[in-house]
């Protein structure tokens, strides 16, 4: 196995290039996982997007925040996500206009459901994994080949 160095800016660059990979990804991904319907829809459609939602916004952060520690990025994005899954709890006018467009309801969800946290557990299991294989990959400016 090879090593190169890589200069500092070269691997933020490489690293930022795989979270926006994996964030433009999950953008058609998380669309046909939504609008699915086949044998197991319901779970398809209904749930694993809440592991994808959990696992986008990480991605679209560590792109944007890279300095940040990511596990703080991750844990940031599920508590986020899990005050918006309350959120559906409470109806309001201004609420239910936006829930009434396809990318409201997309966005903050339109129905409660406990079943829904372990979803967004597995997201943020399976953000910390890519993220921490992308940082382990360009750990300390060496680049495997």
């Amino acid at each position: 196995m090879k090593k190169d160095k890589v200069e500092p800016s070269e691997i933020v660059k490489r690293k930022r290039i795989i979270a926006g990979f994996c964030v433009l990804l999950l953008i058609p991904l998380g669309i046909l996982a939504k609008e699915y319907h086949g044998p197991g829809d319901y779970l398809i459609s209904d749930k694993l997007t809440g592991s994808l939602y959990i696992i986008f916004w990480s991605s679209l952060l560590y792109f944007f925040l890279h300095r940040i520690p990511f596990i703080v990025l991750i844990i940031t994005v599920f508590i986020i996500t899990c005050l918006l899954e309350f959120l559906q709890l409470v109806t309001s006018p201004f609420l239910d206009t936006i829930r009434s467009y396809y990318i409201g309801r997309a966005l903050l969800g339109n129905s409660f459901n406990w079943s829904d946290f372990i979803f967004y557990i597995l997201g943020g299991i399976f953000s910390y994994i890519i993220i921490l294989t992308i940082e382990r990959r360009y750990k300390e400016g060496v680049k495997n080949i």
